[in-house]
């Protein structure tokens, strides 16, 4: 199994109504193995978790769905570049 580092991901979302404010939130991913379906969802599970109480007050142009939607692509654009690609491929279908 692929250890990864225990640091966890740092999401910063900043309100895009024109504040300066900003929330963070820190979802740990370093107990998942990302290469797996089972640890994607793990991680995606802890996300959504985190984005939902980030949107809760958290104004944005185009609502609740893009704020989650935001927070989702931010977990996964700061996992480091090992760990996206793990992320990413245990996300493809397989195809017999």
């Amino acid at each position: 199994m692929k250890t990864l580092a225990s640091l966890a991901a740092v999401l910063i979302v900043a309100a895009a109504a024109g504040t300066a404010s900003a929330h963070e939130v820190r979802i740990a991913y370093g107990d998942l193995d990302l290469s797996t379906a089972a640890g994607a969802d793990a991680f995606d599970a802890r996300v959504r978790s985190a984005a939902r109480k980030m949107c809760r007050s958290t104004p944005m142009i185009g609502g609740r769905a893009a704020c989650l939607a935001a927070v989702r692509d931010e977990a996964v654009t700061l996992l480091p570049g090992a760990a996206q690609v793990d992320y990413a491929l245990s996300r493809v279908p397989l195809v017999a």
